[in-house]
């Protein structure tokens, strides 16, 4: 397998992880709909609201590295429950 190939793989796989994680959201707070987006504009990750959307814009290489790092529930999927935290706190709307 060549270098790209592998490359190509992690990020499928970590892509699938992300899919998985927004379809659960979904499932699970059904006031806001979650999608998300592979984008260089972001450093990491970032979640960004419109309306009772949220997207969160993730960052190609950096999915891939948290991925192969076993981090991506601390780095990605607790991105959305603190979003949720941050909004109970301060009274924002969910």
């Amino acid at each position: 397998m060549t270098q790209s190939s592998v490359q190509m793989h992690s990020l499928e796989r970590a892509e699938a992880m992300v899919r998985h994680l927004i379809a659960e959201t979904n499932r699970s707070h059904l006031e806001t709909s979650w999608r998300y987006e592979l984008t260089s504009e972001v450093d990491n990750i970032a979640v960004v609201s419109a309306g009772d959307t949220r997207t969160l814009r993730i960052h190609a290489c950096w999915l891939r590295y948290v991925v192969a790092q076993g981090e991506f529930q601390s780095c990605v999927a607790d991105e959305i429950e603190a979003w949720y935290l941050l909004a109970r706190l301060t009274g924002s709307a969910a």
